[in-house]
């Protein structure tokens, strides 16, 4: 094992980490700028909304989070695009994990639903207050803005945003850490990596199950089915509430009434969201050790390791600035309330 590639490598993962933070910064202060000298434009609101979202989303998930790593890995690292693949976790997988990891990302967004309710109760006992709005839908259902919601929503984070925080990132760090220290590093990075307070909990917590799941199948393709369906049923319960839909309609008033009137219910339907979770965890993990022919990632450290390698602090300085930056703007809506 060369150890000095190995570092390399480190490194050029700690520099990509540093950029997408910064890059994802300035994109959140022109966004935000734009919205501000936007807010008189003289057009369908709903629509205006969708356009500036997608004016913001495209750059940042293809450019800055597929885009952009896909090229440092190949060009500084010399690997080929075949490798950069290998390397970012895209092997194959058993379709009966892919089709368990279906249910399970509809599950997960009950538990999503209710660390986020958690987490602004906290932050509420803080004093933060958010300045926004959730956004607006048109009066009447369109079938083209609900594809490109879920395009932007769903589709572009389920393949970017997996590449660049469970592709090279997770690698690296499985590389050089055990594997619970690994799970909790790209839970923390996840967190942050959204830049905003209202989302740095339960986002952390969806980072770590999708780290978890790509170490135990050797594939990044359950974390991006996983991701994808979370975010498809956020937009589609969205709808669902907004439209009067029978399926999914009464979503969201089944838990105010529940949260006020009948707390037992709604703590018996979370206990069984968290078995079911739990249970299809349990079935996907054992399917992939059934089949699993090697640990790629288990290999990796334990060939680091005997081959003398060891992370030192110099090679963590661009993940400690990656870090810095996305824990400071974090902060940054927690002060102002954005």
């Amino acid at each position: 094992m060369d150890v000095e590639y190995a570092k390399k490598q480190y490194r050029a993962v700690g520099i990509t980490a540093f950029v997408i933070a910064v890059a994802l910064l300035v994109m959140r202060i022109v966004s935000y700028y734009v919205q501000v000298a936007t807010m008189d434009v003289a057009m369908d609101k709903a629509w205006f909304e969708l356009i500036l979202d997608a004016v913001f989303t495209v750059p940042v998930q293809i450019g800055i989070l597929l885009i952009f790593p896909f090229l440092m890995y190949k060009l500084s690292l010399k690997k080929s695009a075949r490798s950069v693949l290998e390397f970012s976790g895209f092997r194959k997988c058993s379709i009966w994990t892919c089709l368990l990891c279906i249910p399970l990302g509809i599950l997960v967004v009950g538990i999503s639903l209710c660390l986020s309710f958690i987490w602004q109760i906290v932050l509420i006992l803080f004093g933060y207050t958010h300045s926004s709005g959730g956004s607006t839908l048109p009066e009447q259902f369109n079938a083209l803005y609900f594809i490109l919601s879920v395009f932007l929503t769903a589709v572009l984070p389920a393949i970017c945003e997996e590449f660049a925080n469970r592709g090279g990132l997770l690698t690296v760090m499985r590389s050089s850490y055990s594997k619970k220290k690994t799970i909790l590093l790209i839970a923390i990075a996840f967190g942050l990596f959204h830049q905003f307070i209202g989302q740095v909990f339960y986002t952390a917590a969806f980072g770590a199950l999708l780290a978890y799941l790509v170490l135990e199948t050797q594939s990044i393709y359950p974390a991006m089915i996983v991701h994808f369906m979370n975010n498809f049923v956020s937009v589609y319960l969205d709808n669902a509430t907004t439209y009067n839909w029978v399926v999914g309609g009464g979503f969201y008033d089944f838990l105010d009434n529940s949260l006020v009137n009948n707390l037992g219910v709604l703590t018996s339907w979370l206990a069984l969201i968290l078995l079911g979770v739990f249970g299809l965890l349990m079935a996907i993990t054992s399917i992939s050790r059934k089949k699993r022919q090697k640990d790629f990632y288990l290999e990796l450290n334990t060939s680091y390791k005997a081959a003398g390698y060891k992370v030192e602090l110099k090679d963590n300085i661009f993940f400690i600035g990656a870090i810095v930056v996305c824990a400071v703007s974090t902060l940054v809506t927690y002060i102002f309330g954005l």
